[in-house]
């Protein structure tokens, strides 16, 4: 007989396993890190791109990611590096963290010498070291299962020395699952959309500074009208 459950641990297992039984269930487990590898990498894809984030670019220029050389970055879900190479030109020193180990490894060796890439599942993993002056994640989030988002805030948020950044998909601008559907069912239909009032919720332990949609009409950064993004303090 199956033990009865009695921990959290055993029940997260429980929902891991519903998740991992669906075709499109973890998209942030390792298991896709051939997936992000091919997408990421796939002639004509939006994300197949080298610019960095709207957001970011944004931001910088405005001062409200402050003196970015010499400060500390962690890049959650750096993928091919775009945006940690963005950092390091800013002159930050990166710690940039993905699934897809094969891609690190064709992009490794072009990057600046201030940019360190690891394969780290982030809510499996042991996270890199903080504190950071600016913990980023351009789209990790909204891959995660509604019940590891909590083992994401356990491990992600005590890591933020300063400010954090995020872009996730925009629920005021596409069509998401409903938690509910996806703890029963697993699949995740491709990722979760949040809105702006649900990043200010969610992470609410930090100071709000902006949130808005992402801007598709800056030139030389990457944008899509379907994200959003929020920029945090601590």
């Amino acid at each position: 007989m199956t033990p009865r459950i009695h921990t959290v641990g055993q029940l997260f297992g429980l929902l891991d396993e519903v998740v991992d039984g669906s075709e499109r269930g973890d998209r942030a487990g390792e298991a896709a890190a051939g997936f992000w590898a091919e997408l990421l990498t796939r002639p004509g894809h939006p994300l197949a791109t080298r610019l960095p984030d709207e957001a970011l670019v944004d931001w910088y220029e405005r001062g409200l990611l402050g003196d970015l050389d010499g400060a500390r970055v962690l890049d959650i879900g750096c993928g091919g590096g775009r945006n940690s190479r963005w950092f390091a030109e800013q002159g930050a020193v990166v710690v940039g963290i993905d699934l897809a180990e094969g891609l690190l490894e064709q992009v490794r060796p072009s990057m600046p010498a201030s940019v360190a890439l690891s394969k780290v599942d982030v809510v499996r993993d042991e996270v890199p070291a903080g504190p950071f002056d600016l913990v980023y994640d351009p789209g990790c989030f909204h891959h995660i299962a509604p019940h590891r988002r909590i083992t994401y805030l356990e491990r992600v948020l005590p890591s933020v020395g300063r400010r954090f950044a995020i872009v996730t998909f925009a629920a005021e601008r596409m069509e998401t699952p409903d938690d509910r559907e996806i703890v029963r069912s697993g699949d995740t239909q491709g990722g979760m959309a949040f809105s702006l009032d649900d990043l200010t919720r969610i992470f609410r332990v930090l100071d709000p500074v902006e949130l808005r949609a992402v801007r598709t009409d800056r030139e030389g950064t990457f944008g899509a009208d379907f994200l959003n993004a929020g920029l945090f303090t601590r």
